[in-house]
């Protein structure tokens, strides 16, 4: 059965199988290996280099990889320039202070026969930004020695699929998929409505704070968006009302001005008639009244001369007084039009 190496083992194995190391990441049964000099944010694509004594910033959710610090070596040519005989193999865990702080990773192992710089995908899970210092410990070696029945046939690196061999700074995944792809070669699931807010809710601290938040938030949206369908409803009424009564009084008013003309033109016509009626009748009157007063006073002025002139000299007399009278409409019918 294989054997974990204890620390004065691990310490042999500084400068040939562990590049780069340092005795002060020696613990009791593992190696802590370091923050190297590459990182790539997977959100962006960005990819950097770390210099040394610099720091990585990580924002709350985001992911990234990045590269140890040590390079290892574990070709069985390099263990049999120790003298070793049997191969060695390594697992991988995370330091349970960066797992205290908040990141998700999982354990990984190390072939026998790798060579090259390790890369680790980290996500920071907690709800504040991280730092990291290039250098700074985060991930645990533990190594085994392999016994001769554990040994492969084919050591890591044997084979043509083995494409992590060799690898420096951060290496992209080797998974390569065909671009065009046959409808009826794909399995997918059916299109079903996932709830997201439940997902968050159910995905643990510090998501379900956000899905907890988002519940509340849709609560208030929903009462936000029921009195907005009631003011919505209320203005349409309102509305509707305005537009009924503008409509009655544009009609009303409308049938007022057509009805208005043929009104005034009877009040018109009303009125000239009792004017006109009024002033015949004030004319007719004088013109009588004036005839009466004419024939009292002929009257009147034949008895007096048929009394007191001799017949033969009464018809002189009223010939000149007709004379006189049409001399006196004359002058009054002359007078009148040069008024």
């Amino acid at each position: 059965m294989a054997r974990i190496l204890p620390d004065r083992e691990i310490e042999k194995l500084l400068g040939t199988c562990i590049i780069g190391g340092s005795k002060e990441c020696v613990v009791s049964n593992s190696y802590e290996l370091r923050l190297g000099n590459s990182i790539k944010f997977d959100s962006t694509g960005e990819e950097f280099t770390v210099p040394a004594g610099h720091f990585v910033e990580i924002l709350p959710g985001d992911f990234v990889t990045i590269s140890s610090l040590e390079k290892l070596d574990f070709k069985r040519e390099t263990l049999l320039s120790l003298s070793k005989q049997t191969n060695l193999a390594g697992l991988i865990t995370p330091t349970t202070t960066m797992m205290r702080e908040g990141f998700l990773f999982s354990s990984t192992k190390v072939d026998p026969g790798f060579r090259g710089v390790l890369n680790w995908g980290i996500r920071n899970s907690s709800i504040k930004r991280v730092r990291l210092k290039q250098g700074e410990r985060l991930f645990k070696l533990t190594l085994f020695e392999l016994e001769e029945s554990e040994v492969p046939d084919k050591l890591y690196g044997e084979r043509d699929r083995d494409s992590y061999q060799d690898s420096e700074g951060i290496t992209p995944s080797r998974r390569m998929i065909p671009v065009d792809i046959p409808e009826k070669m794909m399995v997918r699931r059916t299109e079903r409505k996932i709830d997201p807010t439940k997902q968050l809710v159910e995905a643990g601290h510090p998501f379900s704070y956000i899905g907890t938040e988002l519940v509340a938030l849709h609560g208030k949206f929903q009462v936000v968006s029921h009195d907005v369908v009631l003011l919505k409803e209320d203005f349409k009424k309102m509305q509707t009302s305005l537009e009924t009564k503008i409509e009655t009084e544009t009609t009303t008013l409308s049938n007022k001005l057509t009805a208005m003309p043929e009104s005034l033109l009877d009040k018109m016509k009303g009125l000239v008639a009792e004017q006109f009626e009024a002033i015949f009748n004030k004319k007719m009157l004088t013109i009588y009244g004036t005839i009466a007063t004419l024939l009292t006073f002929a009257f009147a002025i034949y008895q007096f001369v048929a009394k007191s002139t001799p017949t033969k000299y009464q018809a002189f007399i009223f010939v000149g007084m007709g004379f006189l009278a049409l001399l006196f409409t004359l002058l009054v019918a002359q007078w009148k039009r040069g008024k």
